[in-house]
């Protein structure tokens, strides 16, 4: 066989390799870059509330986070386990909804235009009020940027960020009952 033959299928094999290697892998498995560094910093406006919601906010008290939006399936399973972890002692639940609003709702307005930021909030309080309100601060990331820089890249996801605003713990998915009892509760219980 020629060589120049050797080098595309060379190629063509680590890829076939490289891509079955990748299938196999669970995507709730993947590691967060985040874990044990400092939550990223961000500014929110507070849904419902005056005022806004930073990442130093997050310092002493332990925090759940929650990515969401109620468009989003796994988030409305997920619910009850939230509202489960909402009644922990010592423990605040901060809910980011997540893009609130799709690019074919928004029809060339601005995300972060009071009109669009009106929906979104009437939508996500409605939506907590039939569902239970899990959390005490309810934060709208209406472009995506808050979201990005936690590296979402689905809804839901959850985040663990201790008392020093560190991240401890990242799950993307809806929480199981599984998740919360074999490695979400233990690992609060560890930390200081």
């Amino acid at each position: 066989m020629p060589p120049w033959v050797l080098v595309p299928l060379a190629l063509f094999l680590g890829m076939v390799v490289f891509l079955a290697v990748g299938l196999t892998r669970n995507p709730q498995e993947i590691p967060s870059p985040l874990i044990g560094r400092p939550a990223p910093a961000f500014e929110l406006q507070v849904v419902g509330g005056p005022g806004v919601f930073t990442a130093a906010q997050f310092k002493g008290q332990l925090t759940l986070v929650n990515l969401w939006a109620t468009w989003c399936a796994g988030c409305k399973e997920e619910h009850p386990m939230l509202m489960a972890l909402s009644r922990q002692p010592g423990l605040k639940m901060v809910g980011i909804n997540y893009k609130e609003l799709q690019a074919s709702e928004l029809s060339g307005q601005d995300p972060l235009g009071a009109g669009a930021v009106q929906k979104a909030t009437s939508r996500s309080q409605a939506w907590l009020q039939k569902q239970g309100q899990a959390f005490g601060v309810n934060l709208m990331d209406m472009d995506g940027r808050v979201g990005m820089d936690f590296g979402v890249y689905g809804l839901p996801e959850t985040y663990l960020v201790d008392r020093e605003g560190v991240v401890r713990f990242k799950h993307a998915g809806a929480l199981t009952p599984e998740v919360l009892q074999q490695k979400l509760l233990p690992l609060m219980r560890g930390l200081p």
